[in-house]
């Protein structure tokens, strides 16, 4: 089995490597190939006119029979409509796959699919019938929800932030973005980079103590902003 991956970030802040780590790793667990990662930045609703490299997957993936892997389905789709005759038209029609590798539901129901065999022909038919009705049930639901929440992270985004003389601020004055935590955990972090440690291993040896004392690990996208800022002065 074979499949192609798309990554779509929002902003330029957000960190693909995020999503590319995650689908990756799904890939390795479920003994899927990946032949491509394919990567934009852009609203699905933005950039709904010139999907060049949604539409080449897309493309790609008929005619070489490949599946899909998405971080989330609300990563390709920019509503329920497109996404319920989209998921409809690739399996049923070209038995092509379109996964989200955080939201797995489906992928039950893919997995029954084919693998009743009572000994009873009709009772197969039957139940292939019952899962047929399943599997148009949750991809209405995650259609809906995939719409929903690109519907509240865009309002989210819009009420948290403005713009002051071109630099983003949240609606408190402070400017947008990540904060650093402390100048030892970017120094830690800047270290084992050093020392060639995957962005996923420094996740799980450096960490912090929030206000409340509890410990925490970074999370990869802080790693990510630490390296990228090291990197640019020190080129400089």
């Amino acid at each position: 089995m074979k499949a192609i991956i798309y990554l779509r970030t929002s902003t330029k802040d957000q960190n693909p490597e995020l999503q590319k780590d995650q689908c990756i790793e799904f890939c390795k667990q479920r003994g899927i190939g990946s032949i491509e990662i394919v990567s934009e930045q852009g609203s699905a609703y933005k950039i709904d006119k010139k999907r060049e490299k949604w539409e080449y997957v897309l493309k790609r993936a008929k005619e070489e029979k490949l599946n899909i892997i998405l971080w989330k389905y609300d990563r390709a789709f920019r509503n329920r409509e497109e996404f319920y005759k989209l998921m409809k038209v690739m399996f049923e029609v070209h038995g092509i796959k379109i996964y989200s590798v955080t939201e797995p539901s489906i992928l039950v129901i893919w997995d029954m699919f084919g693998k009743t065999n009572t000994g009873n022909p009709i009772v197969d038919e039957m139940m292939n019938g019952q899962l047929k009705l399943m599997w148009n049930f949750m991809i209405q639901m995650a259609g809906e929800q995939a719409e929903e929440e690109s519907r509240k992270k865009s309002q989210r985004v819009k009420l948290a932030v403005r713009k002051t003389d071109g630099v983003t601020k949240s609606y408190k004055g402070n400017k947008w973005g990540h904060h650093s935590l402390s100048k030892e955990v970017d120094k830690n972090i800047i270290e084992l980079s050093k020392e060639g440690k995957s962005y996923r291993k420094i996740c799980e040896e450096v960490f912090y103590w929030d206000k409340s004392r509890n410990k925490r690990f970074v999370s990869l996208g802080y790693v990510h902003k630490i390296l990228k800022e090291f990197s640019l002065k020190d080129s400089s």
